[in-house]
């Protein structure tokens, strides 16, 4: 595959719910928020900021099938992983990227997603991970970017009925759900149009400069997801809104990665563009076992509240089995 002619950056963000310093920053504001009542659509719920050092073998896998990534930023709440190598990670904190006037500390992953491209030294072409996103075989800038530099933008098909029940969602329904209905819904308000396309938990090739400019196109709806301390009902998801405003306003170009196109993949021998596997779902395992098998080129295995410790044992073993070899990322001695 060709290489391009600009640098790409990454970007992971990364949380540790079990630091204490953390877990009391958000018992408090927990506290003044909501008092003893529950948090809106289980925000709280502790694994959503599992850590189960799925980032550790996410930077093994890119560094293993990514090598020509120009330099990799962590985003976190000033918290590090022990094993973390600083010489070639930079550390970011929430405090570096958001707006003066918004209001931290946050827990919840979508006011941080909206901030991503204001890392500071970020190359205007980056990709954008979550922690639990790993690459499965060797990726290339064109998976990722045209040769003009516009992103491609890793899609889902979907029918019109699909789209049709989604849209009617934007209130009432739980906040990611709502999050996605909102993001297609602005689009649709602003453009007159519905793409029929909804995105997952896969990397996102995103360029700093329409970043910014779709914070001055939505900037009522983006600020008050930035401002939103805890997942709440007004939130709308960046992963879904970027790419629909990339489309619409022609600042990129749509990868569907599913039906035809995933056979298409495959038979060529690039692989499966994505798979996804929650922990706790009764096919979790089978999931892992043909990940290992078919080495999509990119997996995410998220936690859930149903996962149970052997769940994550079992976690555990298959990250160990695929990326057993420690990476310039780390540090040269595991701690």
């Amino acid at each position: 595959m060709q290489s391009l002619p600009f640098p790409i950056d990454a970007v992971f963000t990364w949380v540790n719910g079990a630091d204490p310093v953390w877990r009391e920053q958000k018992r408090l504001l927990r506290q003044k928020m909501f008092g003893d009542q529950d948090v809106p659509d289980n925000a709280d719920n502790a694994a959503r900021f599992q850590d189960n050092d799925e980032l550790r073998y996410a930077l093994r896998s890119l560094a293993r099938y990514a090598p020509w990534v120009r330099s990799v930023h962590l985003v976190t709440a000033d918290q590090k992983p022990p094993w973390l190598n600083t010489q070639t990670v930079n550390l970011v904190s929430h405090r570096d990227i958001f707006p003066e006037a918004a209001a931290l500390p946050v827990f919840s992953n979508r006011p941080i997603e909206f901030c991503v491209h204001r890392v500071p030294g970020l190359a205007e072409h980056f990709i954008s991970f979550n922690d639990d996103v790993l690459l499965g075989r060797p990726v290339f800038p064109g998976d990722f970017f045209l040769p003009d530099g516009a992103p491609l933008l890793w899609v889902v098909r979907r029918g019109k009925k699909t789209m049709e029940r989604l849209l009617a969602r934007t209130e009432g329904a739980a906040s990611h759900i709502t999050a996605v209905a909102r993001a297609h819904a602005m689009i649709r308000a602003r453009y007159g149009v519905v793409f029929p396309y909804t995105m997952s938990h896969f990397p996102k090739a995103m360029t700093r400069s329409s970043a910014f400019s779709l914070w001055e196109a939505f900037p009522d709806a983006i600020a008050l997801t930035v401002n939103s301390p805890f997942r709440s009902p007004t939130d709308v998801a960046v992963f879904i809104l970027y790419p629909l405003y990339s489309l619409a306003e022609g600042l990129g170009r749509a990868r569907v990665i599913n039906g035809a196109r995933q056979v298409l993949d495959f038979a060529s021998g690039r692989g499966v563009a994505h798979m996804g596997a929650s922990l706790g779902d009764r096919n979790a395992r089978g999931k892992m076992r043909l990940i290992r098998l078919i080495r999509p080129r990119t997996f995410c295995l998220n936690d859930a509240p149903g996962a149970s410790e052997k769940d994550r044992r079992t976690l555990a073993h298959f990250l160990d089995a695929m990326f057993p070899d420690p990476c310039k990322y780390e540090l040269p001695h595991k701690q």
